[in-house]
């Protein structure tokens, strides 16, 4: 597989991931959320060890992914990471 293959699969794996935290946020389901959140972490560093991002490029996805957690759970609006 290409590496830009790779990235737009893993790109969209994120991108379902923050939908689906979003979603369970709405839902009043925290606990869910966060598993989500969970999963995007590890999508962050799955990302970093086939060279698809550095250590910043992980840490920020990470951050990102809190930042619309704790956006959405205080119900301010947001965009996608």
């Amino acid at each position: 597989m290409k590496k830009a293959e790779m990235q737009m699969k893993f790109q969209r794996l994120l991108e379902r991931r923050q939908e689906d935290m979003i979603r369970e946020i709405q839902s009043g389901d925290r606990t869910t959320a966060m598993i989500y959140y969970g999963q995007i972490c590890g999508l962050a560093d799955a990302m970093r060890v086939v060279d698809l991002v550095d250590w910043e490029q992980s840490t920020y996805i990470r951050e990102q992914a809190m930042a619309l957690y704790k956006r959405e759970w205080n119900g301010e609006e947001n965009e996608v990471c």
